[in-house]
């Protein structure tokens, strides 16, 4: 661009020793020398606009990789962003909800959900007993039942399913898992009856329990134990032993 502009330069400069030689010159050689003046003015005006638009084209082409550069870099923050945001979520043990005993988990417009109580034993029976009453008992030699009592609140706008309300997995130091059925009280916790046929309504309570048929060394040995409830596509951990 330089050598272009010395050229520019070193034109007009013939330009002027042109004009001053026929100013220099005798009357009688006027005619000829304007006559050969302006053949030699036209031809400097014809490279002078060559030599800009040459100019004028490498300003642009220097301009471009710099435009490029420029993009390039807006790009190269937002991959390491991404990568971050993915390492985050991948970690299951970063947001680990949990349930605990005797304070109520509510989840608006669903439910308000609340561990009563925990027990082993052989036998379950419900928390007040008629004088006739369903109960469950471990038949497996060496097993009793793990019973986790949740209480729940409907606070949706319609009747909620008794079998829909959590799935329930119990987990012994921290490998060995265990699944779980639910039964549900009834009058006011005199009998048992089948989640399958039952609902709790709006604004009312129920109270389900929860069983796993597990080892007598489980109750004793003093290993982690605890129950994850899923509720509503989330899970919450309860933990029985540390």
């Amino acid at each position: 661009m330089k050598v272009k502009t010395g050229g520019m330069w070193l034109a007009a400069a013939m330009l002027a020793v042109s004009v001053a030689g026929c100013s220099s010159g005798n009357s009688g050689s006027n005619g000829d020398n304007t006559e050969k003046l302006k053949i030699e003015m036209g031809k400097l005006q014809q490279e002078n606009k060559f030599l800009k638009e040459e100019n004028d084209s490498l300003k642009a082409a220097l301009k471009k990789p710099e435009g490029a550069s420029g993009n390039t870099e807006a790009a190269e923050p937002q991959e390491p962003a991404s990568e971050e945001a993915t390492t985050v979520a991948a970690d299951p043990g970063n947001d680990q909800k949990v349930i605990v005993k005797s304070t109520p988990l509510v989840i608006e417009g669903t439910g308000e959900y609340t561990i009563t109580k925990t027990s082993f034993g052989k036998k379950v029976s419900p928390s007040n007993p008629g004088s006739f009453h369903t109960y469950y008992e471990a038949k497996e030699p060496g097993t009793i039942y793990l019973a986790i009592t949740l209480k729940v609140k409907n606070l949706k706008g319609e009747a909620m399913d008794a079998d829909k309300v959590a799935d329930v997995e119990v987990t012994y130091d921290n490998k060995y898992e265990y699944g779980t059925f639910a039964t549900m009280e009834e009058n006011g916790g005199e009998d048992f009856t089948y989640t399958s046929i039952s609902e709790i309504e709006p604004l009312k309570n129920g109270t389900l329990v929860f069983l796993a048929e597990i080892p007598d060394e489980v109750k004793s040995s003093g290993k982690p134990l605890y129950a994850d409830f899923k509720i509503e596509g989330e899970t919450y951990r309860y933990t029985i032993v540390k």
